[in-house]
């Protein structure tokens, strides 16, 4: 690999990092939180069902329904039985519970799918006709992605210098996967990596459906504009497999 495989990884290094600082830019609320999880929770879904679970099912077939099971009750088994704090005090205005980790959740899932990442961009960037293309989709997603992750770990109380120190870890995954692969993953055969995949994507239904989703409907003054969130998010995601495919 030459210097331009590693100025590939260093862009989406800066969008991934770029997309985390966002939300840390002003202090924000938890009613003003409410559209920022709006669209994590649309980016969250639309990762899983665009882009996650179809390529897994290409490989894995009648097979797909248990490492996504997987994925799913692990986060709902942590989330029910280790990353709980039983505070009274720590529920908050209108009732938005804080009491389980949402940004350690969903930092777990986005990275391990981040480091995923990093095998097509090595097999991609083989193929000169496609590295340009693979590097437009990459970091159309790791701009978002970052930002709901960000908008995530600030909902879970996170301060900010440890969201931009868990922030700088995250936006080197990909690169980092990139480089293992490199060394070790392309002895990796495709069904383990689609099971990993899909694994991946039950981390991600497990956040959204029963973390982030359920928060929405806590403001009932305000119900049209987390939807448009929502599903702007939906929309990031779809588009950035259009670019894929």
């Amino acid at each position: 690999m030459g210097m331009g495989f590693f100025t590939f990884l260093l862009a989406i290094a800066l969008s991934s990092f770029a997309g985390g600082l966002i939300p840390l830019i002003r202090t924000w609320s938890h009613r003003s939180l409410l559209i920022p999880l709006s669209f994590s929770g649309g980016v969250l879904l639309g990762a899983a069902f665009f882009h996650m679970i179809p390529e897994a099912a290409a490989i894995l077939d009648g097979s797909l329904g248990w490492p996504l099971l997987a994925g799913f009750v692990i986060i709902f088994g942590l989330e029910r039985f280790v990353l709980v704090h039983p505070n009274p005090e720590g529920a908050t205005e209108h009732g938005l519970a804080h009491h389980i980790h949402l940004g350690t959740a969903a930092y777990v899932g986005m990275s391990f799918h981040s480091l995923l990442d990093g095998l097509a961009i090595t097999s991609a960037y083989e193929r000169p006709e496609l590295g340009g293309v693979v590097l437009l989709a990459v970091i159309f997603h790791k701009l978002p992605d970052a930002f709901a992750l960000a908008s995530l770990m600030l909902l879970d109380r996170w301060t900010r210098r440890g969201i931009v120190v868990a922030m700088i870890a995250f936006a080197f995954t990909t690169p980092m996967g990139a480089l293992l692969s490199m060394l070790m993953l392309r002895q990796a055969t495709n069904t383990a990596v689609a099971a990993a995949i899909a694994l991946s994507a039950g981390t991600f239904l497990a956040v959204a459906t029963s973390d982030v989703l359920p928060q929405i409907r806590r403001y009932d003054s305000q119900r049209l504009w987390p939807l448009v969130a929502m599903f702007t998010g939906l929309a990031f995601s779809w588009l950035g497999r259009l670019i894929e495919g």
